[in-house]
């Protein structure tokens, strides 16, 4: 009987094999998903998300382990009025809440948030240690 889950698990096993690198997962919900890219360099990994029309106030970032997870409120840039009515709208707004399993533990103490021109920009350095478990919150500046 086929099993397109099980094909789908065989596929991602052998793309992990082949890159070296361990797999990453995402979970994602809410009203919109932003875009999200991870780049592995060296010892550190570097996430870069895309937050149009978004401030500091509007974003948290949390980490638990090697789960790191960025949620917030996108307010809409439009009212609707007796003189204004819209007609189309693509741009997402609302919750959203992004999380992101890493491939290893990283160092929370080391962990650097700014958000600039609507990009946030996480950087956090991979842990020698895989036994302690604990969460932190992350100022972004």
């Amino acid at each position: 009987m086929w099993d397109p889950f099980r094909d789908l698990d065989r596929l991602l096993s052998r793309i992990q094999s082949s890159s070296g690198s361990g797999y990453i997962s995402m979970t994602s919900r809410g009203s919109w998903i932003p875009a999200m890219d991870i780049v592995e360099r060296g010892d550190q990994y570097k996430i870069i998300t895309d937050l149009p029309g978004m401030s500091r106030e509007d974003v948290s970032v949390n980490i638990e382990d090697n789960r790191l997870c960025i949620g917030g409120t996108r307010k809409p840039n439009h009212k609707e009025d007796e003189q204004h009515m819209l007609l189309m709208a693509e741009r997402g707004a609302g919750r959203f809440e992004r999380c992101v399993h890493l491939p290893s533990r990283v160092e929370e103490n080391s962990i650097k948030a700014s958000l600039r021109d609507s990009v946030l920009v996480i950087e956090v350095q991979k842990s020698q240690v895989s036994d302690d478990r604990s969460s932190t919150s992350v100022r972004i500046q």
